[in-house]
């Protein structure tokens, strides 16, 4: 056998190594997306946010979000398992699926009217923090504030809503909440706002407001999605990540 033969036999198994994909090379998946989600995350310098009740902050917009029917009976297809004392009162059924889950809900025309909502997700309404209660008379529209929890966060963060019946439909409706804290570049303080333009209880996948300019109005060019950068003191800021609660916004800040 010639040399050229042996030395091409000799390198058939590295070249065939070397194309095939290592475990690495392949998309992580489950518990290792979630790892890698977190290590994402972490990078930067945090700035714990303080929620507001107060909705439309710097003069921001929202779309509706849908949230509920108000079916008179529980459905046997909606996972009901039990119900808060009966007072009397006329109460509707639903599922409002806010924060990217599912959870059952009872309204009750009550006075005041309340808001039965089942935060754990197991289907018994009797376990769970006490109704929310509308801030005024009558179901609709009003205000209600419920406790969402983030299982990926491990954390338990306040959602305010505006109900609302809507010419589009069933009952809708606006967050009237947000996020604020206060991002020091270079020894001046800006203000920065995380609020739910998608009105969907996510408030990772909006974008979140620098006022750079200080003028009280979200700009076009200060709105930032993770990954985005702005010019501030003569530097360029990167916003890294906001946690789908709206609780922590991280940031690349120069040094």
């Amino acid at each position: 056998m010639g040399k050229p033969i042996l030395l091409l036999m000799m390198l058939l198994p590295l070249l065939a190594a070397g194309c095939s994909k290592s475990d690495s090379d392949k998309p992580a998946s489950g518990a290792a997306a979630q790892a890698e989600r977190a290590q994402a995350a972490a990078v930067g310098s945090a700035i714990e946010l303080t929620p507001s009740p107060d909705g439309f902050p710097l003069g921001l917009g929202t779309s509706e979000g849908f949230a509920l029917h108000l079916f008179d009976s529980p459905s046997s297809d909606q996972g009901f398992k039990k119900f808060p004392a009966e007072t009397g009162s006329k109460r509707h059924f639903d599922e409002f699926t806010i924060a990217g889950q599912k959870h059952l809900v009872i309204t009750e025309e009550s006075d005041p009217p309340k808001l039965y909502f089942d935060e754990n997700r197991n289907g018994d309404l009797t376990d769970d923090r006490p109704a929310a209660q509308g801030e005024q008379s009558g179901l609709l529209p009003n205000h209600y504030s419920i406790q969402i929890r983030y299982q990926e966060e491990k954390v338990v963060a306040p959602y305010r809503l505006w109900l609302f019946g809507s010419n589009m439909g069933g009952v809708r409706f606006y967050p009237a909440c947000h996020w604020y804290g206060t991002l020091t570049v270079k020894g001046t303080p800006y203000r920065i706002v995380a609020f739910d333009g998608n009105s969907d209880g996510d408030y990772a996948n909006d974008p979140l407001v620098i006022d750079a300019n200080q003028n009280g109005k979200a700009e076009d060019e200060e709105k930032l999605m993770p990954g985005a950068s702005i010019a501030m003191a003569g530097a360029q800021v990167q916003l890294v990540s906001v946690s789908r609660s709206g609780l922590t916004a991280r940031f690349k800040l120069p040094e």
